[in-house]
């Protein structure tokens, strides 16, 4: 079902507003623009399935507040993109949701499995996958790319019942819950803040602590300008020619225009904001300019991270889950340096939720020497409690 016309569009949510689950997904371009460009939304839910084109259609409010009904679960899969653009268009968090990457990973189907892999081990159906690079904004669109688009939405709900009956037999209701609320938080989906944007900038270490400064304002005003213009920072001024300016601290436009790679059609348009925000720089306080973050070059001590790690890949077999989603090497590296730092470990990654439980209080004992890893008669690694002298 292609839906095109606000009539349509009330026909598909009379028949979906008695869902309690209902599966979405969203093709969209974002090549060029800041934020994404929406092409389609996908929905399926009690036999129904269908595109809902928001091109075609000016007033998709009725649809939206299905979508936003607290009362109806929401089946995606890897949903942050999806969950943007919505967040975006409805101007509020969508919940409930469940992912059905994220609850793959957790039964041990893969950490990041492919939507055409995780639909062909729960059905045995290979999708089309032909319409990759279609562009989603272009129309008309063919009916090969309508129905590759169903697909995605058409799908999700066996792999979502398949994954539940999994999860209840592994037990890990509770530990998906976790992983979900994630997603369902505010500030996840917050715009980056402007004046944190210089911190990307290539050789940023390398200007003094004025030039620093003009930097913050020069990337902060990049940063607003890309968006208000929907395009891509680097389409507004790239990295080479904004390092150049904080360097120079150009004072008029005629300097501007003998930067390298910084076109006159530019300086025309925003010479003036790019002095004013040369100005700003240079008159900022010593005590408002921001400090770099140091490297983190911390050593911890020889073969701990190791040790760690070796545990987490004994864990995760006994667990039936990849490693790196009970802990990547970084996140090893950061609870050691907080052990060894004597930092408050509770607000660690690892010391939250399930895995507070199935490995952070384990990799704790280890530290703290509680612990012992040992290799037992039946010729498997085993935790067992030290001797306290």
């Amino acid at each position: 079902m292609y839906v095109t016309t606000e009539d349509d569009l009330a026909i598909l949510c009379e028949k979906l507003k008695s869902c309690e689950v209902i599966s979405l997904d969203t093709e969209f371009v974002r090549e060029r623009t800041y934020f994404h460009r929406l092409g389609l939304i996908q929905v399926a839910g009690d036999g129904v399935c269908a595109a809902v084109d928001p091109i075609l259609i000016s007033d998709i409010t009725p649809f939206l507040d299905i979508i936003t009904n607290p009362k109806v679960l929401k089946i995606f899969h890897a949903a942050r993109q999806d969950l943007e653009i919505l967040v975006r268009l409805t101007g509020q968090v969508i919940t409930p949701v469940f992912d059905t990457q994220v609850a793959a990973a957790l039964v041990g189907w893969g950490a990041q499995i492919s939507f055409a892999k995780i639909v062909q081990k729960v059905t045995g159906k290979k999708i089309n996958k032909t319409e990759t690079y279609t562009d989603w904004c272009r129309r008309p669109l063919r009916q090969s790319q309508i129905e590759y688009a169903l697909d995605d939405a058409r799908f999700l709900l066996p792999v979502y019942e398949k994954l539940g009956q999994v999860l209840k037999k592994m037990n890990r209701q509770d530990w998906i819950q976790a992983e979900f609320a994630n997603l369902e938080k505010p500030q996840v989906y917050d715009l980056p803040d402007p004046r944190r944007q210089f911190l990307k900038i290539k050789n940023v270490r390398s200007l003094r602590r004025k030039n620093l400064a003009v930097m913050v304002e020069l990337a902060a005003w990049r940063e607003a300008e890309a968006i208000q213009r929907d395009s891509l920072p680097k389409s507004v001024v790239r990295d080479e020619p904004l390092l150049e300016i904080a360097r120079s601290l150009p004072k008029k436009l005629d300097d501007l225009a003998e930067i390298r790679g910084f076109h006159r059609k530019e300086v025309n348009k925003s010479g003036a904001a790019i002095l004013d925000a040369v100005k700003k720089g240079l008159a900022m306080p010593d005590d408002q300019i921001p400090e770099l973050p140091e490297f983190d070059g911390y050593s911890t001590g020889k073969g701990v991270e190791e040790l760690l790690a070796a545990y987490i890949q004994i864990r995760s077999e006994e667990l039936k889950i990849e490693p790196s989603v009970l802990a990547h090497r970084k996140r090893i590296h950061d609870f050691v340096k907080c052990f060894e730092r004597k930092e408050n470990l509770e607000e660690h990654f690892l010391m939250q939720g399930w895995r507070k439980e199935y490995v952070g209080d384990l990799l704790m004992s280890i530290l703290d020497g509680s612990k012992a890893m040992v290799i037992g008669k039946n010729g498997k690694v085993q935790l067992i409690p030290t001797e306290k002298k």
